[in-house]
């Protein structure tokens, strides 16, 4: 068994949870995290990561850019955000994503400007995604 632990600078989300495996949106692409990984330290870009527990249904974190270390089966995420379903407000996120957007259509971004919005972007399109699959879960339930 896995201990996975997420944290941001705001709140503890996970702590020592004992899961099955871990699927993190490393910068390089996605990890898969099983009991016995190889010691690791990656950054982490804008995504999903999954965990399942044993016996029950994966769960979904949408986390934003930070770094995960993996020793002895301990599978630690530090993120800049990190929110579970129920801290994903679905009108909130349509709104940032329709801002975002709209600044990237305009086309006369600074290159730092445009990188802030496509980041911002991305991750209401994360939580927007996460939302949607929960629900859809919820109606096939």
């Amino acid at each position: 068994m896995l201990k996975l632990t997420v944290v941001s600078p705001s709140k503890k989300i996970i702590t020592d949870q004992e899961v099955e495996s871990v699927y993190i949106p490393a910068d390089k692409g996605e990890l898969n995290i099983l009991e016995g990984h190889a010691p690791l330290i990656t950054s982490l870009s804008t995504g999903i990561l999954r965990y399942k527990v044993k016996g029950s249904p994966e769960v979904s974190v949408v986390i934003s850019w930070g770094y995960c270390e993996v020793l002895n089966d301990q599978v630690d995420v530090l993120a800049e955000t990190a929110e579970s379903i129920a801290d994903i407000d679905i009108e909130r996120a349509k709104h940032a994503l329709n801002i975002a957007e709209s600044k990237l259509l305009s086309g006369d971004l600074l290159p730092d400007e445009a990188e802030k919005y496509l980041n911002k972007s991305k991750r209401a399109a994360v939580r927007l995604q996460v939302a949607d699959e929960h629900q859809r879960s919820q109606t096939t339930h």
